[in-house]
Formats: structure tokens, sequence, C-alpha cells
């Protein structure tokens, strides 16, 4: 149901994004789409944070035809690259230069045979080509974790934009080489760096020729090909760019390469990256370089082949390049020409790029005598400095230069509240318009032992039904408070564990919701969150408007049968549960209190390597709005309750730590409202028991009219 829901919403959101007309139209649009592409890669997030590229070259090699000078250099604070820099024999300088950007040739990188075939025969051509190991591949291979590092999103930088930031500092180093025609520099790379040309070609002006292979489709058509297949079994995070749907397709993004001279080349059997799309976005293409009467600037190759960097592709590639950067030919693909490879650290068999051969036993049975050494390495043992922890400690640094709001005072609270609430209604992404009736259905109704019970099932919106049961103690003429109860793992953990038993004995109804993907509608979070990561709607904030639907259906239930409180409603969130609670609460007074249990109370906390929350936790660019603790400050004067708060690896804070980072909502409840005992943070060694729990909500939903 959930992936259902994405993807069909990133179909709508693809009819709706505007068809410029003329090239004024075209003009006004590039300079929005530039402007949003570099927010959601997060490119002026990391530009403060440049640093000199101390560039040295480590060794030289000598091949036939032309040489190889092993370079390393820094792209941001600890972040060390390994290249290589590919010079022709008897080269005239300055010479056209071409940069290199691998896929996710993992264990090789730079070394892989495809991409040193690739880069001979640019410099048997004439060309200096700089080739580097991306993040997490050769040298830099840390774990393939490396991909997938979800605390920069924290605070507004993509997993794809550190992979355009070391291309645009890849540049930096290659155009500041005497032997480099600053005015002929060009690009390509495929897959992942064909996804790494296709952003950097279209930002960074001194590329002058753009080849990217095996990416470009069509948003829709990458979303739908890796459908159920977690995207590279939940780990990589470079395909999924924050928010890039809602406001441009493919097409768009490339097309501010236009009118310079571009060859798409795809594989017609691309299971990743469907060909049907890049004949989509090739069309219209076409209609964008008419704007400039440049349409001989355009092409697209279609190889009868399947994912890769195959020959034929290189050699459409090599003729591209020729033509634009040197003057030579007409375009046609030059054929390939035999080269004096270097060994490489890893076989084939061992390597990330296709499945062994039953031959290839004997090789796969001594994995551990790999990588061997090899001429081509630029760090003296192959190994650069980690990656992973560069990159933790430059998020963290990131987030801790950031101001932090002002505490305020009676005076400036109501102002100071409007904008906070505005800012975390455009962190959770944009919501359903209004309140529309809620859809509901009944499917079982028992009375047993005292106890009223309901299997329900309630319509968030159209295309998501939620499943919940109703729960309250059997009487006829009460109205109970009522406790909707949200937990992480589904509502079924609350009732096993003895959560939803503790709140009926308390005297309190219930609601156990799960939201969308979650316990009966359970799907992947990795796929779901950054499916929907791609557009205006993260994962996180359709759930907390699950929740808020969850009150609705509560508030419209007028059965004659047991009577619910409306003026008594609290919710109840476990785990990731509680920050849904946390969120719906601060947007709905209708929440009298909201009690969030084994939860973290700062995103600052989830900035770790290895986060124990998963990636919907991660909302893009969260510490430029507003931390958890201005939005529990949102809550007062209702009351709150924070039991046994966690950090990103769901470790129990201590109490001299939560104290110092709830100052907010300590400072909030007690001076601006006078109320400091209708928030409390409650934390015991063995975890506080359900009975606590209820306890307190009982107590605050049934002093209200105090």
């Amino acid at each position: 149901m959930l992936l259902d829901f994405i993807q069909a919403y990133a179909a709508r959101l693809a009819t709706q994004l505007p068809s410029p007309k003329s090239r004024a139209d075209w003009l006004t649009r590039a300079a929005e789409v530039t402007a949003r592409l570099r927010r959601s890669l997060g490119l002026d997030r990391l530009e403060p944070h440049r640093t000199l590229l101390s560039a040295q070259v480590v060794g030289t090699l000598s091949r036939i035809g032309y040489s190889i000078e092993k370079v390393i250099y820094e792209t941001l604070p600890d972040l060390w690259v390994a290249a290589h820099v590919y010079i022709p024999d008897d080269l005239r300088t300055p010479a056209p230069a071409v940069l290199f950007a691998p896929g996710h040739w993992m264990e090789n990188g730079k070394l892989e045979p495809d991409i040193q075939v690739c880069c001979a025969n640019l410099a048997l051509r004439g060309f200096v080509v700089l080739v580097y190991d991306p993040i997490g591949q050769g040298e830099r291979l840390g774990d393939w974790m490396e991909h997938g590092h979800l605390e920069p999103l924290l605070v507004g930088v993509s997993q794809a934009g550190l992979m355009v930031w070391e291309s645009m500092r890849a540049l930096d180093y290659l155009l500041s080489r005497p032997d480099v025609d600053k005015a002929r520099v060009g690009m390509t790379g495929a897959s992942g760096g064909g996804l790494n040309t296709f952003y950097t070609s279209a930002l960074d002006a001194r590329i002058g020729v753009s080849v990217p292979v095996c990416f470009v489709t069509t948003f829709y058509q990458m979303m739908t090909a890796e459908r159920d297949r977690n995207w590279e079994d939940g780990v990589d995070l470079c395909n999924q760019v924050p928010e890039v749907m809602a406001y441009a397709e493919m097409s768009d993004i490339v097309g501010l390469f236009a009118p310079k001279p571009l060859c798409l080349i795809a594989a017609q059997h691309d299971w990743m990256f469907p060909i049907a799309g890049t004949r989509v976005v090739y069309q219209r293409l076409q209609a964008l370089y008419r704007f400039w009467e440049a349409e001989q600037n355009v092409q697209l190759v279609e190889v009868d082949d399947e994912h890769g960097y195959t020959q034929p592709m290189r050699e459409a590639m090599y003729g591209w390049m020729m033509r634009w950067l040197q003057g030579k030919g007409n375009g046609e693909p030059s054929p390939e020409r035999r080269c004096d490879l270097l060994p490489t650290p890893y076989p084939s068999a061992l390597t990330y790029i296709a499945p062994p051969e039953r031959d290839d036993l004997p090789i796969l049975r001594h994995r551990d005598e790999y990588p061997r050494e090899n001429p081509g390495w630029c760090f003296p043992s192959g190994h650069s400095p980690s990656c992973g922890a560069a990159i933790t400690r430059l998020t963290q640094h990131i987030a801790t230069e950031l101001p932090m709001p002002a505490l305020p005072d009676a005076a400036t609270w109501p102002a100071q509240r409007v904008e906070l609430l505005s800012r975390t209604r455009a962190l959770l992404g944009r919501m359903p318009t209004g309140h529309p009736l809620v859809k509901d259905r009944t499917y079982n109704q028992v009375l047993y032992d005292g106890l009223f019970a309901e299997r329900v099932v309630f319509e968030s919106e159209p295309g998501i039904e939620l499943p919940a049961v109703f729960l309250a103690p059997a009487e006829w003429q009460r109205h109970f408070p009522t406790v909707i109860y949200v937990d992480e793992w589904g509502k079924q953990v609350g009732i096993e564990t003895g959560i939803v038993d503790a709140l009926l004995q308390a005297g309190l109804a219930v609601l156990a919701v799960d939201v969308r993907g979650v316990g009966e509608t359970a799907a992947s979070d990795f796929e779901a969150a950054t499916n929907a990561l791609m557009s205006d709607r993260p994962l996180f904030g359709q759930r907390v408007w699950d929740v808020l639907r969850a009150v609705d259906y509560l508030w419209r239930r007028i059965y004659i049968g047991v009577q619910i409180d409306k003026g008594r409603i609290g919710c109840l969130g476990r785990g990731l549960g509680g920050l849904w609670c946390l969120h719906a609460a601060a947007l709905d007074e209708r929440l009298a209190a909201a009690a969030l249990w084994e939860t973290p109370i700062s995103y600052h906390d989830l900035i770790v390597e290895r986060p124990g929350f998963p990636p919907s936790a991660y909302l893009f660019d969260a510490l430029h709005h507003c931390d958890l603790p201005q939005v529990m400050a949102l809550i007062a004067p209702r009351a709150l309750l924070i039991a046994d708060p966690v950090d990103g690896m769901r470790a129990p804070l201590t109490e001299s730590t939560h104290m110092a980072k709830l100052e907010w909502p300590r400072h909030v409840y007690a001076q601006v409202f006078a109320r400091p005992h209708t928030w409390q943070v409650q934390t015991t060694p063995a975890g506080t028991p359900a009975s606590v729990l209820s306890s307190w909500l009982k107590e605050q939903l049934s002093s209200l009219a105090a």
C-alpha cells in the first residue's frame, strides 16, 4: 500500500511540472531549478567548509603511449581522495581534458579494467584525464555503508551532493594544471558515474561537453525499476536526491546544460535505468535545444547491451569528445585501442559488478588474500583515511555552528511560536488540505470480561487505509479519556508488551493505530522513506498526518456505545512513534497530553555514523528548521512526558545529558506559562514501567478542568 501510494504520488508530481514554451520561459525555469537543486544536493552547506586541496603527486607510472600521475588531495576536512591523472606522451599543452567519475565499481575503483581502458584510450587520443576513487570505493573503500550516510541529511547535505562536490573539487585540481586547457573540459561516467556527470554538468559551468552513461531516464521510471529491491539492499543513498521530483524532471536538470554538447548513452536492456524513460528525456531535450537552434549539440546513443560502460558505449563517447573538444571527426564512434593496463587489487570474481562463475570457486575460497598490493595505489597501504568518520565529523561540525534560537519570554513567545509552527510544518512537508470526513469501517466488535473492543480501518487519505484497534472498559454511562497509541513497530507490540493493558486498567480507552508502512501495512522503511525523500512529502510527515487523522477519527466517533471524552484525548508514542506523536501534538491542540517513550530528544543525537533509527527519522535539513526541544515547547502548556529518552544509537541518556538538551521546553513551561508541573522527564535504570506511563496519562487527562 505505502509503496503504491508513494509511486502514484511521484507520477502525479511529474504531471504538474511546467513545460516551457520559449527560451525566455526556459531561462526563468532554469534559474529556479538551479537554485533548488543546489539546495537539494547541499552544495551551499558544504561551501563554507571548503579546504585547500593540498594536492600532492605521490608517484608516476609509465605506460605505452601515456603516463599516470598518482595524486592525493583533500576535498573537505579529513576527506582525502586518491586519483590518477592520465597524461599522453608528446602532449601538446594546453590540452583538452576529461573528468571521469567512476560508478559503483566498488572494490577496484579507478583501477577497474573498464575504467582503465576508457581513461587510457582518451589519453592515447590526446586528452588529459583525471579519474578518482569516489567515497567508499577503491582505496577509499571502508564498508558499503559509506554510500548510505543518513546523518548529513539533517544539515541539508545529501549523498549525491557529496559526490557532486568531490567532482567539483576534482575539476579545481584538474584546471589548476598548466597542461590543461580550461576552455576544453569534458566529463563522463557510467551508472553512479553517470549520475555524478548528470548533476555536476548541470551545475558546474566549467564543463563544456557532457556524456552521462547508463543513468538518465525519468525519475518515475528509475523509482519503478527499483521497486521492491530496497534501493540496493537498503544501503545506497546515491540516487535519492531530496525533494527533486517536486520541482524537476531529469530532462529539466540535464537541460540546464543546454545548448552545450551533450551525449546521452543508454543500454537498451538496462533494468535500473530503463531506456523508455531515456527516450522521453531525450525528446524533451531536443525541444529545449531547439530554443537555441542547437539540436545538433544533443544526441542519444542506444546500445544493445546491459547496464555498464561497455566497449560500444566507450567508443561512442570517444567520438563525441573528439568532435567537440578537439574538432576531430563528426562525432561517430571511434574504435577502441588496446592498452597497457595496471593489475587490479581484486579479481572480478570478488567484486560487486557481476555474479561469479563456477570456475571462480578457487578464488572465492581465498578472499582473505585480497586486495593484493598494487602499483596504482596512491596511499602506501592502499587505504585512505576513513571517509565515513570524516563525513560524520563534518556533519557534527555543521550542526554545532547553527545558531540556537533565543529563549522566549511571555511577550515574545506568541510571535516565536507562530514562526516555530511554520518551520515545523515546512519540515514535515506538504500535507493534504483541510480535514475531510474520515471514512471508516468496523470489522469486528467484541464484548468480553468487562472489555469493549473493535477492529477498525479508517482512511487517512485516498490510497492509505490504517488498521487500528479501539478498546475501552465496557461501561455505558461514562465518557472515557482516550489515548492514541502509536508504536514504531506496530500496535501489536503495544498489546504484547502490556502497555495497552496498563492503559485500560487505568480506566482509559485506547486507539492503537498502525500508521502507514508499520505493523499490518509494513513496508521497507528504507525504500519507502528514500522514495518519499525525493518528493515534497517525506515519510515522517506522512506518518504524522496519520496520527492527526487518528485524532479526526476519534473526534467524529458518535456511535451509541462506549463514548469518548473528546476534550481529553492524549497520545503515547514509543520509539520513532514518540516523534510522530510529538509533532502531531504540536500541530493539533485537540491532543491534551503527549507521552514520548524511548524517543530521541534532539536531532543532534542522530548524527552518528551507524544510527540505531531508520531512514525515515532523518528529515532533510531538519536542523536548519528547528530541533526537537523547540517542537516540545510548542505543546506547552499542555501536558508532556518524556520517558526514558535515548540517543541516536537507542542508548539511554543520562540525567545530566537530557537536562542540558531540554532547556527550551523547561524554560517555556516554567517561565512563559508558569506551569512547570505539566511537563516531566521520567527515567529509571530498568526502563519506565507501563503502569507509570498509564498513571501519568490518567492523571493529566483527568485533571484538565483544574
